[in-house]
This record gives structure tokens, C-alpha cells and sequence, in this order.
């Protein structure tokens, strides 16, 4: 096998910007965040930032937007099938605990389920996305919620013109990949609409995925002080659930792609739409609200481990709905030389959780469990532009959470003769309710940060935040009875640097303290009793040693560990690197290569010493891409995992989850337009 080292400084493929009339457009960012390149920070922020545009989301050697997010300083790559289903990223170590502990946004609306599911990242693809914003660390004042170990805000694409794109691509394990993209541009209407279909048959026996998903937006804006808008996404899916292969048969190349639970599966039905608006009241600041609602539908089956046949298969499901309100006003103001931004707002989500267990009348084994919640919190967050080139920042938010859960099983129940022997009477199958339980939290978040112009190349900012998590339902259903919210503190600082040529490197180190993090101790859910501590260095970016051709990349370093054991946390690495190139041969050919480094990791089951699990190997692994510009056409060819190398991101105990081997793939994209523009 063979294997590629990488160096302590090490660069990533994630920046790179190509010329390519038609299908790679110019991007605009958001105002809040100085785009210089997806793999440096926004120099006004007190917070490492990552912002990965639309030309950085072509040019990279991958088809898969965990990969594409995985590429980045201290995110980590998390998946059980090697596919976007079931995978995510974790920010800065939250090790098992990721999906509630990283928040995933889409156009600024949540993505995580309110249950240990967290953000479903196969419901979006790569063509339907503008940009991607990267927030790491404490967001909890302008986020809430959940925004523990970072952020991360998927933004979807408006139409800036009448056209419409075509893709369509085929690899390795029988993977097909359609995307349309379409949009209108007038006057003062805008619409967008994006359909896709994806399937694979997986690298491992019955990890096959089919889904299908149709998106749309459509905007009004009637003056340039007034907008509305409207959205819809539609995602539907069946995939496979192989389980995870023994630790004894992990280096064995056929036995590894076996299913060790050959009938699992499900499928998910997840629908979502929204309505927003914006009033611009001059000199009184500008108003914005997002209303939101979703539904999710998650019927699935388990296995024993080796079923012989399908009989043993016990079928689950889990459903959620909810609304979300999103209240959002910001100005501007003078006081003497003292510039200011004010921003304060309200959110509101509000909905039910419902897991059937074991199937609906099964006696004495069929479960419903059902919880519904209220979260409700507001934010004031003010930015002072002061005189030196410096900026403060500092805000607030109280949230307060209500929950009323109960769980029912489904019993067989009989009324007994009160004469001996006690024979039955009469018995009748009927539900029943066995536990029942109110919660109400409260819990705050707070930051302050500075930031120095020192240069107009340098800056330097810090920032000091506190924040916190709620317990979600799932986890209240197998509680402790003490299970309470989990707060946390953190520290960072770190220095930026951008050329007029456009190179740039940021340098930066956090120090985290979560108190009573919450955790799945193999019975019940609970807190831990001390304090777990994550501290770190991140070191990113961009370098340009000719016209045709750009370094870009990261390095991070990150120490993760229980406070009272010294222990390590769990599935998460304590180096992590990447190197990569993006080269221009010509007007038409380009080439990008991304490498990159994962170090070793616990196994998820070492909560406590000693350490007697196996732990996961560290890993490198190769990818590249070379595509060609063709009279509107571009055509794309890849390969993942170059040199085949053998991996896993995911392991408990004895039973381990490997990851895909070497894949190629093909694609073609076509872009048209109707509005008189080049295509």
C-alpha cells in the first residue's frame, strides 16, 4: 500500500480560484465577512472564520461535501458508510458528542434534527451551494443552542442571471450523480430551482444509497429597501445500514466490504419551507425575519449482528416536526469618532419529537416515546469601531427551554381472579404509560472580543465567550436523573496577514472548557462530573509562486482530554494536516491535488482508563481532479483515495466502520443561459 508523509506545515486545496467563463461565476460574500479565500479568516472577526465560495467548491478534488468540509483546520471527518449518510464533521474535538455539539445552518435556519441524529449533510448538494462559512469555537450568543465547537453556515444559490446548469457524473460503486441548477433573474423577481438525483451502490455490501432531493427559492424584491422570499426543500432517500465489521477482520480486504447486518435499512423523508423578509428603515437600521418550518420521517430497521435471514430485523421510527421564528433588526451609529453596528434579535423553535421502537404491537417490546419543545431566546450583540484600528465586540443571549416528555410501551396486561390459585380473568394487549417528566432550563451565553488593524497586512484579535448546550429529547428519554445543560468557555487568539497579491496565512490557538458535558456512558445519558478541556493551534494559508499556480492549506493541533483521567478524547485526532495545489496547464486544463493527514486516534468506547481498546490508525489519502473547458462544457475527472490507503473514522470498542477505498469518477457539466450572457 502505498503511503504519502506529509510535513509539519502542510497546505489544502480549499481557496483556489480558476478562470472558467459560464460555469465558475463570481461570487459575492456576505457583509459580515471579507472573502479573501476560502482557506484564511475575515480580518474584522474575533473568531477563526473559514469561508469557502463557490469557485473553491469546484475546484476541489472531491464530489462529496463532507469531504470538501473535512479539508479544513480542526474539522474532522466523522462517517459509518463513507458516503455523505451518516457522516459529518466535528469542530474542534467534541469527539462522539459532535452532532450536538456542532451546529450546521442552512441560509441561517438549523440543520440538526432535535435528536442524537444532528444535521443530515446528504439532504444538500454540492451544486445547489454558494458558499460555505466556518465559525469555529463558542458562537453561542449570535447562534445559540448547540454552537459549542463551531458553526458551520451553508449558504444556496440565488439566480444573478437567466441560466440554467446541467451535471451529470459516474464512479466507481456503480455511483451516478445528476444536479440541475436553474435560474430566472427580472426586474424585481428572482427565482431559483435545484433538483438532483444520486445513487450508489456503496463500497461495502449494503451501504447502497438512492436519493433524491428538489429545492427552490423565489425572491421579490419591489424596491431596494423591501424583500420578500420564499423556499422549499424536498429530500427523499433509502439507504442501507451494513453495521461495522470485527476488529479482527478489518485488515482483510474482502471480509471488511461484508455486512455484518445484511437487512438493515431505512429511509428518510424530510421536507422543509420558509418565508423571509427584509425592511430597510434608512438611518433606523434594517429589519429581517425568517419564518421555518420542517417535517422529518425516518422509518428504519436494525439487525442483529450476522442475521440469517430477515426475521430478526426490528423495525424503528423517527419523526419531528417543527417551526422556527427568527426576529432580527441591526443599525448603525455615530457617537464622535466612535463608529458602532448594534445588532438584537428573538428566536423561537417549537415542535415534537416522537421514536417508535421495536414496531407498533409487539407486546412487551414495541415503545413510543414522545417529547415536545420550546426554545426561546434572545441576543444583543454591538461591534465599536475604535480610534487606532482597533474593534470591540461584545453580546449577550438568554435562552430558556420547556420540555414535556413521556414514553409508552406497549404491554400485555391481564386482570387476575383475587381468589388462589389467581387464574387470569381476561388479558388485552393496550399501551402504557411508564414514565412522564416536565424540564425547564435556563442557560446564558456571553462574548467579548477585540481586534487590531496593526498593518494594513497584519491583524490580531481575541476574544473570550461563554456557552452552552441543551440536553435534546432523545437524550432526555434514557436520562440520568440530574441531566442538566452543559456549559462551556473559551479562549482564542490569533494573528492574520493578506498581500496585495493576494497570499495569506492566519496563526491561532484556543483554549476550551466544557462543564458538565454531556455524554452516553453505555446505560443512561448524563453529565460528567468534571471538566473536559480542549486546547489547540491552527495554522492556515495561501501562497502563489507563479500566475498559474496556488498552494493553499492547514495544520492543526489539538489536545483533547478528560480533566481528572489525562485520558484522550475519543475519535479525535491530535494532528491533522492537509497539502495541496491547484495548477492552470492553460486557459482550458487545470489540474487540483489535495493530501492529507489524520493522526491516531481513542477508540470511541476508552471513556475511562485503562485504555483497552484498539485504537484507529492515522491515515494520508490523495485525491485529484483535472477538468477541462469546453465551448460552455466542462468536463471533470477524479480520483478519491489515489493510493487505496485503508482507513476508518469511526470505531467502538471491537466493532469498526471502515471507509472507501480507491474510486474514480467522471462528469460533465453544462452550463446555458437566455439572458444575452456568455454562457
Amino acid at each position: 500500500m502505498h503511503r504519502v508523509g506529509i510535513v509539519a506545515l502542510v497546505f489544502g486545496t480549499a481557496g483556489f480560484a480558476v478562470r472558467a467563463d459560464g460555469i465558475r461565476d463570481t461570487e459575492q460574500a456576505l457583509d459580515e465577512i471579507t472573502v479573501y479565500g476560502s482557506a484564511v479568516n475575515a480580518p474584522k472577526e474575533t473568531r477563526s472564520v473559514t469561508v469557502i465560495d463557490r469557485q473553491a467548491i469546484l475546484n476541489a478534488p472531491t464530489n462529496s461535501l463532507i469531504d470538501l468540509l473535512s479539508r479544513e483546520a480542526n474539522v474532522t471527518l466523522r462517517s459509518f458508510t463513507g458516503h455523505d449518510k451518516f457522516g459529518g464533521i466535528d469542530i474542534r474535538g467534541m469527539g462522539d458528542t459532535f452532532s450536538s455539539n456542532v451546529l450546521i445552518l442552512v441560509d441561517g435556519m438549523r440543520l440538526n434534527a432535535p435528536d442524537l441524529s444532528g444535521a443530515d449533510l446528504s439532504t444538500l448538494s454540492l451544486g445547489q451551494i454558494e458558499r460555505i462559512e466556518i465559525v469555529r469555537g463558542n458562537g453561542g450568543v449570535q447562534y445559540g443552542d448547540g454552537a459549542v465547537g463551531g458553526v458551520v453556515n451553508i449558504v444556496t444559490r440565488k439566480a444573478k442571471q437567466t441560466r440554467a446548469e446541467l451535471y451529470s457524473s459516474y464512479g466507481s460503486f456503480d455511483t451516478w450523480d445528476t444536479r440541475v441548477n436553474a435560474g430566472a433573474q427580472m426586474q424585481t423577481v428572482q427565482a431559483t430551482l435545484n433538483a438532483a438525483h444520486y445513487q450508489t451502490a456503496g463500497y461495502r455490501d449494503n451501504t447502497f444509497l438512492d436519493k433524491n432531493q428538489l429545492s427552490s427559492h423565489l425572491g421579490w424584491r419591489p424596491n431596494d429597501n423591501v424583500s420578500l422570499g420564499a423556499d422549499f426543500r424536498i429530500h427523499d432517500d433509502e439507504y442501507g445500514l451494513a453495521g461495522p465489521v470485527d476488529a479482527g477482520a478489518i485488515d482483510h480486504a474482502k471480509l471488511r466490504r461484508q455486512a455484518s447486518t445484511p437487512f438493515g435499512g431505512g429511509e428518510t423523508h424530510d421536507y422543509a419551507g420558509g418565508l423571509s423578509g427584509s425592511v430597510n428603515w434608512g438611518r433606523l437600521g434594517e429589519t429581517q425575519v425568517n419564518l421555518a418550518y420542517r417535517y422529518r420521517d425516518n422509518p428504519y430497521e436494525t439487525a442483529n449482528y450476522w442475521s440469517p435471514d430477515q426475521a430478526s430485523v426490528l423495525p424503528w421510527n423517527n419523526t419531528f416536526k417543527h417551526g422556527e421564528v427568527d426576529v432580527r433588526h441591526q443599525f448603525h451609529a455615530d457617537f464622535g469618532k466612535i463608529a458602532q453596528d448594534w445588532k438584537l434579535g428573538y428566536y423561537r423553535r417549537e415542535g415534537t419529537a416522537l421514536r417508535r421502537e421495536i414496531g407498533h404491537y409487539v407486546p412487551d417490546q414495541s415503545a413510543l416515546k414522545q417529547a415536545e419543545f420550546n426554545n426561546q431566546s434572545g441576543f444583543l450583540q454591538t461591534s465599536w469601531y475604535l480610534p487606532g484600528n482597533w474593534t470591540a465586540s461584545a453580546g449577550y443571549r438568554r435562552d430558556t427551554l420547556s420540555l414535556q416528555r413521556h414514553a409508552d410501551q406497549y404491554q400485555h396486561r391481564c386482570t387476575y381472579s383475587p381468589v388462589f390459585p389467581f387464574p387470569p380473568i381476561s388479558c388485552a394487549d393496550q399501551w402504557t404509560t411508564v414514565s412522564r417528566a416536565n424540564q425547564d432550563w435556563r442557560s446564558d451565553a456571553a462574548d467579548a472580543g477585540l481586534s487590531w488593524d496593526i498593518t494594513g497586512e497584519w491583524t490580531w484579535y481575541g476574544s473570550y465567550g461563554l456557552g452552552y448546550r441543551n440536553p435534546n429529547p432523545e437524550e432526555l428519554v434514557l436520562a440520568a436523573d440530574d441531566l442538566r445543560p452543559q456549559r462551556s468557555k473559551n479562549w482564542e487568539s490569533g494573528l492574520r496577514w493578506h498581500s496585495a497579491q493576494g497570499d495569506q496565512a492566519s496563526l491561532g490557538w484556543f483554549r476550551m472548557v466544557n462543564q458538565a458535558e454531556i455524554y452516553y456512558d453505555n446505560a443512561v445519558n448524563r453529565n460528567y462530573a468534571r471538566d473536559t478541556l480542549r486546547r489547540g493551534v491552527e495554522l492556515q494559508g495561501r501562497y502563489h509562486p507563479a500566475d498559474a499556480l496556488t498552494l493553499s492549506g492547514n495544520f492543526s493541533y489539538i489536545d483533547a482530554r478528560f480533566e481528572d483521567s489525562g485520558l484522550r478524547m475519543p475519535l479525535v485526532p491530535e494532528l491533522k494536516g492537509q497539502v495541496g495545489l491547484l495548477w492552470h496547464a492553460d486557459d482550458r486544463l487545470s489540474l487540483s491535488l489535495s493530501a492529507e493527514y489524520v493522526g491516531r486516534r481513542n477508540n470511541g468506547a476508552t471513556l475511562t482508563p485503562p485504555d483497552q481498546y484498539p485504537r484507529l490508525r492515522a491515515y494520508q489519502k490523495v485525491d485529484i481532479k483535472a477538468f477541462y473547458q469546453l465551448a460552455g462544457a466542462e468536463i471533470s475527472a477524479g480520483i478519491n483515495n489515489l493510493f487505496n490507503a485503508f482507513y476508518e473514522t469511526s470505531a467502538y470498542g471491537g466493532a469498526f466502520y471502515p471507509m472507501p477505498e480507491r474510486q474514480f469518477y467522471l462528469g460533465v457539466t453544462y452550463a446555458f443561459s437566455t439572458s444575452g450572457d456568455k454562457p
